[in-house]
């Protein structure tokens, strides 16, 4: 089964089997045919635009890391310009705190501000199991090199399972891309996409503003599959996708890219599972 056959057969049934999710991740991880990115929901036009507002009021309020900066979780993946992160879940209540973005554990975070940033707060209580929710910006020019990340990862009991990652962008452009295995990607403004963090990717911005995408990991767990990928109520001010696949706009060869060593080898995550949450 190619990719492609693969994001068509999500099209048309929408996971009878939970476990082709995991399934389908866990491929695409170890660079086979699988799943690199799907579209999920689609937020109505108020809630993006009270979305992308706090995020400019929270911007304004707040100091964010730089990804560049000595020290920092994503520094090693290569960020060109200015490249800010703001990290609203965690235990101490300032965003330039990612000392716990992950450490693959739901549990002891919290976002700090959430009477001042009502939606904000409203789309992170709706998603189970959050390991991180972070506002990513990249200026004008800047970038992430390609880089590979696992979204298999061993639990804490030594269970394999999946942590998984999303992006709803809010400001962007035609000039700014993703890059998954070679895919090139324009995500759009107001869309959630499952992205497979497991793939080698890259982002780049190439437009003359910001672009600013909200970012999240959350363990795999039934409670959050059935949220993110189930048939239940989506979060309030957004509606599930009919059609999930997400063809790219182009190809581009990638011949060096930086990584992570492995948690889970390949044959150790054919017992990939559901998690429990930790």
């Amino acid at each position: 089964m190619t990719g492609e056959d693969r994001d068509q057969h999500h099209d048309q049934d929408h996971d009878p089997d939970p476990r082709l999710l995991l399934y389908g991740i866990r491929d695409a991880n170890y660079h086979r045919a699988g799943i690199r990115c799907l579209r999920l929901f689609s937020a109505d036009a108020p809630t993006t635009k009270s979305l992308a507002a706090e995020v400019e009021r929270l911007r304004a309020r707040h100091t964010p890391s730089l990804a560049s900066a000595t020290g920092h979780v994503t520094a090693w993946a290569g960020p060109r310009g200015r490249v800010e992160q703001f990290s609203l879940l965690n235990a101490s209540g300032r965003c330039d705190d990612f000392s716990r973005d992950h450490d693959l554990s739901c549990f002891g975070k919290r976002f700090h501000h959430r009477a001042h940033y009502p939606a904000l707060a409203a789309l992170t209580e709706a998603l189970p199991h959050l390991v991180n929710f972070r506002i990513n910006v990249l200026g004008p020019g800047a970038a992430l090199a390609p880089h590979e990340e696992h979204s298999v990862v061993r639990s804490r009991t030594g269970t394999v399972g999946v942590r998984a990652r999303f992006h709803l962008p809010l400001v962007t452009s035609p000039q700014a891309s993703l890059l998954l295995e070679g895919d090139v990607h324009h995500l759009e403004a107001g869309t959630v996409y499952l992205v497979n963090h497991g793939c080698v990717h890259a982002a780049e911005n190439a437009g003359a503003a910001d672009r600013i995408h909200l970012v999240w990991d959350l363990l795999l767990t039934v409670a959050a599959a059935e949220a993110m990928f189930g048939t239940g109520a989506a979060p309030e001010g957004f509606t599930r996708t009919r059609a999930r696949e997400v063809r790219p706009a182009g190809r581009r060869l990638v011949t060096r890219w930086e990584r992570i060593a492995p948690q889970v080898t390949e044959a150790e995550a054919r017992q990939v599972g559901f998690l429990e949450p930790q």
